[in-house]
């Protein structure tokens, strides 16, 4: 006789999975729900000030820039919108195609994405917060740069529904290239280009070009609302795509993703560098390697340089950070232009000295170079040193009245700066810590965030004043090795607090 067999199981609809899901959390949740409305209200609040404290710059900068009477005020305040615009659709390019668009956390992948549940509709709400963020982006900066202008009312609901448009369409071509590695770089690259004409723009605006654009206010209603229109309709496609892509393809992004969050709730804009550099060469999957020169102090600093190279992208950076400076100065800001440029150029380069941060906080790394810590310090810190220094005389040539002193100023201060925010002591979690609204953080980490921009504003301040030349030299070279010293004190004594603690207690005890 033939036994019976039971029928398989039917496959739960999304709505019905989710179900479960939830209940299944809500089960085994450990928080109650008037912890979760206190954990809604401050960050509310947080946004609320962070609202009011932005508004209040922006209204600011505004009031300023219409009581401006100069030409370069007046370009930069009728030009600005248009390198806004095409700088932050490059800006959404460039990060969708390296984030997704759409992501999932491992759990998610590993155990949700495997069921035999409809894969796309487990995804849409992912793809539905990437099209949120990316329609909201493309709305805020150029709504923002808008404030500034003298603009119709027409012309900002055009300008601002022609936003909401594009932020449609990016989020639908990147996910329409997600699967595709070939065309997802395509995407990346087609951001970086609009990046690159956006900071050719601005120079050109730097530097006195203006253009008068005259367009009927229906007429760039209508082309918005065409944009609008195919915006939702390359949604709407890209929807269908979903079910197609594999767990390769969203997990990465969402591991990217949780690196990322972890980086911002420590406060620590070095690591996110790092993680993007990292997904960056991830996707690339090989390179070729290329064997060093030398042997000692001129290897490192010769690995140092080919390490540098490897990343042609942060260009963009160099350039976007001129160009700053550029429109600084063509809006009058006179001797601040120095403490700007201080400053731009730290931000910029702030990525040379990435080993310097991981070697400086690695025992073992450093022992294993087998120079001191000083020559190790100066030798992972020199390349970075050349790339401040030719950014310097860059845009040195480039500002009015430039002189070789800015240069040395400008070159120490950005250098100082680098140096101190890489080789800076590590935050301990292992000690004990401080309470904070924010939670318990350990000393120092909020410290941590100014540690580097101080001192390039401190190298940089008495040029900025106005001393003599002497003196600016001076207090440039004083803050650059104070930088070093700081540097080579924060190696100290790396062993673990619990460990220090019991060591200091048995010496107090045989005293």
């Amino acid at each position: 006789m033939s036994e019976t067999v039971a029928a398989a199981a039917a496959v739960p609809s999304v709505r019905a999975f989710r179900r479960q899901l939830t209940r299944a959390r809500r089960a085994h949740a450990n928080k109650t729900w008037l912890q979760v409305a206190e954990d809604a209200y401050v960050a509310l609040f947080t946004l609320a000030m962070l609202g009011v404290v932005v508004g209040a710059a922006i209204a600011q900068v505004h009031h300023e820039l219409l009581g401006c009477p100069t030409a370069g005020c007046a370009a930069v305040r009728e030009e600005l919108p248009v390198v806004v615009a095409l700088g932050t659709v490059g800006a959404v390019l460039h990060a969708l195609a390296s984030i997704g668009p759409v992501v999932s956390g491992s759990a998610t992948g590993q155990w949700v994405l495997a069921t035999p549940v409809a894969r796309g509709g487990l995804l849409r709400r992912p793809y539905a917060a990437a099209l949120g963020v990316a329609v909201a982006v493309c709305v805020a900066f150029p709504g923002v740069a808008l404030a500034g202008t003298i603009a119709s009312p027409a012309t900002i609901v055009a300008v601002l529904v022609g936003a909401v448009g594009t932020g449609l369409l990016t989020t639908a071509l990147a996910t329409a290239a997600q699967p595709h590695p070939g065309l997802r770089r395509a995407v990346g690259v087609t951001g970086d280009a609009l990046l690159l004409g956006a900071l050719v723009l601005a120079a050109a605006i730097a530097y006195g070009l203006s253009w008068e654009l005259t367009v009927d206010a229906s007429v760039s209603l209508a082309v918005a609302g065409v944009v609008v229109v195919a915006g939702l309709v390359a949604a709407v496609l890209a929807t269908r795509r979903i079910s197609r892509l594999s767990r390769a393809d969203v997990e990465p992004g969402g591991a990217l993703v949780a690196g990322l969050t972890g980086a911002a709730y420590g406060l620590d804009l070095s690591l996110v560098g790092e993680l993007l550099t990292a997904r960056r060469f991830r996707l690339l999957g090989a390179r070729r390697s290329r064997r060093g020169l030398g042997r000692g102090f001129g290897a490192v600093v010769v690995r140092e340089g080919m390490r540098l190279a490897r990343s042609p992208r942060r260009l963009l950076g160099l350039a976007a950070a001129a160009v700053v400076v550029q429109v600084g100065a063509a809006v009058g800001l006179g001797s601040l232009a120095v403490l700007v440029a201080a400053l731009a150029g730290y931000a910029a380069t702030r990525w040379t000295t990435a080993s310097l941060r991981i070697v400086w906080r690695s025992p073992g790394l450093r022992r294993a170079f087998g120079l001191d810590d000083l020559a190790l310090l100066v030798a992972l810190a020199v390349p970075g040193g050349v790339v401040a220094a030719l950014w310097s005389v860059g845009i040195t040539m480039l500002l009015p009245g430039g002189s070789v002193v800015e240069v040395v100023v400008l070159t120490l201060a950005i250098w100082s700066g680098i140096v101190r925010s890489a080789a800076s002591a590590a935050p301990r979690f292992d000690g004990p810590l401080v309470t904070s609204p924010m939670g318990a953080l350990p000393p120092g980490m909020i410290v941590s965030v100014v540690r580097g921009p101080d001192v390039a504003v401190l190298g940089s301040l008495a040029l900025t004043l106005g001393a003599s030349t002497l003196w600016s030299v001076a207090v440039a070279v004083l803050v650059a090795a104070f930088a070093l010293w700081r540097a080579i004190n924060a190696v100290g004594d790396t062993r673990p607090y619990t460990e220090r603690l019991q060591e200091a207690t048995a010496e107090k005890r045989r005293s």
